[in-house]
């Protein structure tokens, strides 16, 4: 069947990706969670998120060693061999230092730049040959730069140190974000290396969590049993890119997409029953245990802290809004693998590698164009387009309109697509299939160029959007949820900020 045949191509594909690496492993990630691939896909892309291959031990001692310029056992009381986590660029390991603190250090792979960059431009240079290659030069461009702050981790232990004084005044009681073991750091006074971050590098404050992703999937499947239904179910519902095959009768369907918003009560709502269910199992469990039979899988033990799905789908918006508007530099990459549950409940954010630095002046248009989208102000959302950088041959409207929504409010979310219909000429109930072929057929205008920091600002969107949808709290509309700080922004209420 269908699902079976996804499940193999999904895996093929995972194959592949594992295989090439690098570049590839980087856009899978971005792709993963995003509500963009089949379900089959998902679930075998997710690996990426965290879990790619690792290097040996003795390929990291010898990073380590090179890049600090000494023995680990002159700075490290201990050093776990194993990685806890392994992404696209790099791995992770748990270490203590000397003084006891407890850290988690990021080591580069071997030639993983070079390669990183060889991708690029392999791919850079399809896009030429198949006539693109002045619509994306700036995307590229971007893309290059992004990857030069990626692969020095010196940069990126100086972003961790800006983006924690941006953020935590105003958001310490609710996220924790790691600081750089560096030369400020008192941990580096009396060791051989004056800073233990590096080019290669990256050593920072260990925070205790689990992924949110484990926490996601216990909210959906039981959101999915208070409306009588599965979370497998509810999952290929919500993934579905058949529009019409979609069941909006079903009203964990209807919440799950959001056609009405699932409010945080509601998600307090799913918490409570997290809580009675798990009671319900120390008591099952109990009960089986003594009649030696196995426990349902609902039984077995689950993640100790609970949380609001949809709470903290908000709050990482708002985190992100702030970064956004108040300090104009913002986490483009902010994937589930990058999220933890703290035992305290705060959200820990991780890797601020990929990020973006957003000028007054671009901050002000973006600011307008979330304006125009979220109140559905159609008349305004080309102009403020146009006004961010999007350029297309004949600058229809109708093309901006469609593509402003897309990329910044849910993606092709139904009631979108079927409200916008009737003004940029697309069929009703259209699926993602006949989407694609309108936007890129050319069928209303051809896309000119689209400025790089739209592009990863579509990214850290499109990526909320995909925590949103896994943690129970619907299709949230990024623009939507930015409004309140694009508001103050151009109010001037925001620090920095100008009219």
């Amino acid at each position: 069947d269908a699902a079976k045949l996804n499940r193999w191509c999904a895996k093929q594909a995972l194959n592949l990706v594992l295989d090439l690496r690098g570049y590839y492993v980087k856009a899978a990630q971005t792709l993963t969670g995003a509500g963009q691939l089949p379900v089959e896909m998902e679930d075998a892309f997710s690996v990426l998120l965290d879990q790619c291959p690792r290097q040996p031990f003795e390929v990291v001692r010898g990073i380590v060693e090179s890049e600090l310029g000494c023995a680990m056992s002159s700075v490290f009381r201990e050093f776990d061999r194993e990685a806890i986590a392994a992404a696209s660029i790099g791995q992770v390991h748990f270490a203590t230092l000397l003084d006891g603190t407890k850290v988690a250090v990021k080591v580069q792979y071997p030639e993983v730049e070079k390669y990183f960059r060889m991708d690029l431009t392999m791919v850079s240079f399809a896009m030429r040959l198949a006539g693109m290659g002045e619509k994306v030069k700036e995307v590229f461009a971007t893309m290059q730069d992004q990857f030069a702050q990626e692969f020095d981790y010196t940069e990126e232990a100086g972003v961790l140190r800006e983006v924690a004084r941006n953020i935590l005044p105003h958001f310490g009681d609710r996220v924790a974000i790691p600081l750089p073991i560096d030369a400020e750091h008192p941990s580096c006074a009396g060791l051989p290396a004056r800073t233990l971050c590096t080019r290669k590098v990256l050593t920072m404050q260990r925070l205790e969590g689990v992924p949110v992703r484990e926490h996601s999937a216990q909210l959906m499947q039981v959101f999915a049993q208070l409306h009588g239904t599965t979370a497998a179910e509810l999952k290929r519902q919500m993934q579905c890119k058949d529009v019409s095959k979609v069941d909006t009768k079903n009203s964990a369907i209807r919440a799950a997409l959001n056609m009405g918003e699932v409010s945080e009560r509601q998600g307090q709502l799913l918490v409570v029953a997290m809580k009675a269910r798990d009671v319900a199992a120390r008591l099952l469990g109990k009960f089986v245990g003594c009649c030696h039979a196995p426990p349902p899988a609902w039984a077995k033990p689950r993640a100790t802290t609970h949380l609001n799905g949809v709470r903290a789908a908000r709050l990482l918006y708002d985190v992100h809004g702030h970064e956004i508007f108040a300090n104009g530099l913002f986490n483009s990459d902010p994937h589930a693998g990058n999220v933890l549950v703290l035992p305290d409940g705060r959200l820990g954010l991780l890797d601020y590698g990929a990020v973006m630095r957003l000028s007054e002046e671009q901050r002000a248009n973006i600011a307008r164009l979330f304006i125009a989208i979220a109140d559905e102000d159609d008349d305004s959302v080309a102009p403020a387009f146009w006004a961010c950088g999007f350029r297309s041959k004949k600058q229809d409207p109708r093309l901006a309109l469609l593509l402003a929504h897309v990329f910044f409010n849910r993606g092709p979310f139904p009631y979108d697509m079927n409200r916008l219909a009737p003004k940029v000429g697309l069929p009703m109930n259209a699926d993602l299939v006949a989407l694609d072929a309108y936007i890129r057929g050319g069928k209303i205008d051809e896309i000119q160029e689209f400025p790089g920091h739209l592009v990863m600002l579509q990214r850290c969107a499109m990526v909320l959007s995909g925590i949103g949808m896994e943690m129970g709290a619907g299709r949230l509309s990024s623009a939507g949820m930015f409004k309140p700080h694009a508001v103050r922004y151009l109010q001037g209420d925001l620090k920095g900020c100008a009219r």
